[in-house]
């Protein structure tokens, strides 16, 4: 059987980026299509950290309280050698004044497709399960896509197609887009199993001695963890968890009783060429894969989701294609700056040198309390881990500066009581923040280009995070900055509002909200 379909957004793949694109579409009004292979969501709990920025932009969709109900924070990561406790970094405090989430949250991977799914389902989505995105061509008007679902095809057109279909991407491939960088030569394993020991309930434990090291990371669950380590060397390819079993339990530090999931893998750490050709994007492990290292994976790629999919919306309702181009101005570099980072981090970790060998051992447990003690020192680790840290300022779409807060910053966040500016957010929309006084012809400036108004009071909590008073911040539809002005100039404010914003409808005046 063959039939034809039409959609406006294509999306292969229905992991966690998948899942997010199809939500934040289907909320804007766009019509999108997602399919997959498996037979449904992810099983395995696999990916587990959900960083703070993924929470914001979890808030934006209404989902962030719901998250906070499934999962579990931590703030500490302890530092054990040879079976001794030897140092711990404590981030708890130094982002209260920086994100509502000011933590790292367990939510893994499973729990983050089963709540996305469903609240896609909610909004009138659904996924085509069992059904592979065989091949497909483009051209100036859009893109013809296969679908092979058991024996039967389907031609589906779509004006756009995203690749949220993993490291073995069928969109990358035929796309003929070089995946370039290299894969780790050790083999490692990942476990989840439930403890006892001599670890740090609720916290992070990285173990370390002389011939291999394993990380234990909370689980919702009290009592269970998700461990990372190396195999020994000369296990086969039927390992089981009992191969490594002595290395997890060695110096008495962890006692294993049921095991739930155990896998073995090679770390890759490539990026892919091209984030866009032509009318089909790249997103997630589709366009970049790394080692494990800080729990970034899975929130790249909701990253990359959050990035994208205001852009697709705005260039399928008349506005300009060229803010397509910004998704790979924006999210490549930081793929890139990610990949290289976390791949000298981990290579530090398991080179098995004696040099290597001692600086971990020695070096870094003697050092390491020194160079975190310094409060400026943990909340730098915090901005960077947490993702909140992540800017565009070389994207066409920022521009100006007012106060510490430039075009392509994050907007800061700002509490009131129980409320904050990120509130406003959740519409989605381009919109414009004032702290302070409200001028007419800001006033009118906005009704003209249906801009929403938003008017924060000047707060030392404001001042703090770097807005001037009565400045002008663009904000676009993810969060960050587009434009920061300190008065009102009407003409470059119109220049950029006719490059950059969508076409004019209804605004108005809200007040901090």
């Amino acid at each position: 059987m063959e039939n034809t379909g039409h959609t406006e957004v294509l999306i292969a793949g229905a992991g966690p980026t998948g899942l997010l694109l199809a939500l934040w579409l289907t909320r804007l009004g766009v019509k999108a299509r997602i399919v997959d292979p498996k037979p449904g969501p992810t099983e395995e709990s696999r990916a587990i950290g959900v960083q703070a920025r993924t929470m914001e932009f979890y808030d934006q969709l209404g989902l962030g309280a719901e998250a906070l109900t499934r999962g579990r924070h931590f703030d500490a990561v302890n530092l054990w050698v040879q079976g001794r406790l030897r140092s711990q970094v404590r981030l708890r405090g130094v982002g209260d004044d920086l994100t509502p989430h000011p933590y790292l949250y367990i939510l893994t991977q499973d729990q983050n497709e089963t709540m996305l799914l469903e609240h896609l389902e909610k909004s009138g989505g659904a996924v085509a399960w069992r059904t592979e995105l065989s091949g497909f061509t483009q051209d100036e008007n859009g893109v013809s896509a296969t679908l092979r679902r058991g024996d039967a095809t389907e031609t589906v057109h779509a004006a756009f197609l995203a690749g949220c279909d993993g490291a073995r991407s069928t969109v990358r491939h035929g796309l003929s887009v070089p995946f370039t960088g290299g894969t780790q030569v050790q083999t490692f394993y990942v476990a989840d199993v439930s403890v006892t020991g001599k670890l740090r309930e609720g916290d992070m434990n990285l173990s370390l001695d002389d011939t291999h090291f394993s990380a234990f990371f909370p689980m919702p669950e009290p009592n269970r963890h998700r461990v990372v380590g190396q195999l020994p060397e000369g296990a086969d390819e039927h390992v089981t968890f009992e191969s490594v079993r002595p290395e997890v339990e060695a110096h008495g530090l962890a006692r294993v009783g049921d095991v739930h999931w155990f896998s073995t893998y090679r770390s890759h750490h490539r990026v892919a060429e091209r984030f866009r050709v032509g009318r089909a994007f790249l997103l997630g492990d589709a366009g970049h894969v790394h080692s494990p290292v800080g729990g970034q994976g899975m929130n790249t790629g909701l990253g990359d989701a959050a990035n994208l999919a205001w852009k697709l919306a705005q260039a399928l309702r008349g506005g300009d294609l060229a803010v397509l181009n910004t998704y790979e101005t924006e999210r490549r570099p930081f793929a890139v700056s990610l990949v290289n980072t976390t791949d000298r981090v981990f290579s530090g970790v398991v080179n098995p040198s004696a040099l290597a060998r001692f600086i971990r051992t020695w070096v870094v447990p003697a050092v390491l309390p020194i160079l975190v003690r310094p409060r400026a020192v943990r909340r730098r680790m915090f901005l960077t881990v947490s993702q909140t840290r992540i800017h565009y300022p070389d994207s066409p779409l920022s521009t100006g500066q007012a106060g510490r807060v430039r075009g392509g910053d994050r907007l800061p966040w700002v509490p009131d009581g129980a409320s904050s500016n990120y509130g406003a957010l959740k519409s989605l929309d381009w919109q414009l923040h004032v702290y302070g006084s409200l001028t007419s012809e800001v006033q009118t400036w906005c009704a003209a280009w249906g801009l929403p108004l938003h008017v924060f009071p000047f707060s030392r909590v404001a001042r703090r995070a770097g807005l001037t008073q009565n400045a002008l911040y663009l904000v676009r539809p993810d969060g960050y900055v587009g434009m920061a002005v300190p008065r009102f100039e009407q003409a470059s404010l119109d220049a950029y509002a006719e490059r950059w914003l969508p076409k004019v409808k209804s605004g108005g005046v809200q007040a901090g909200q």
